[in-house]
Formats: C-alpha cells, sequence, structure tokens
C-alpha cells in the first residue's frame, strides 16, 4: 500500500491551510491602525503562505481534471 497522497487530496489540504493562513492575516489587519503598522510584517507573511498554498491547490486540481 502506497502512502502518496492523490491530487484531490492534496488540494484539499492545501485549500484548507489557504484559508487559514488567509484568516489569521485578516485577523492581524482588523486590528487598530496602530496595530495594523504593528503588524505588517504578519499581515504580509500569512497572506504570502495563503496565496503559496492557493497556488498548491489550483495545481492540484489541474492535475485531477487531467487524470
Amino acid at each position: 500500500m502506497s502512502d502518496q497522497k492523490t491530487p484531490q487530496e492534496i488540494g484539499t489540504r492545501a485549500l484548507t491551510k489557504a484559508v487559514e493562513y488567509a484568516d489569521k492575516a485578516d485577523r492581524f489587519a482588523g486590528a487598530p491602525i496602530s496595530g495594523v503598522k504593528e503588524y505588517a510584517d504578519y499581515i504580509a507573511i500569512y497572506g504570502g503562505l495563503a496565496a503559496v498554498y492557493a497556488d498548491i491547490a489550483k495545481a492540484a486540481a489541474a492535475l485531477t481534471d487531467n487524470v
């Protein structure tokens, strides 16, 4: 038996992580104006991670469509 994940499993996991990181970025972005400056690095990092995981989910979806 193989432990290899299917593109659908990879895409589902990646999409879950994308939403998780987007939510974290949104929580930091929802801080008062003074806090947004303070949390700008966190917002950028979590937003970037969300984008990366969203791209992985899109790639996995494309693989699923081609299988």
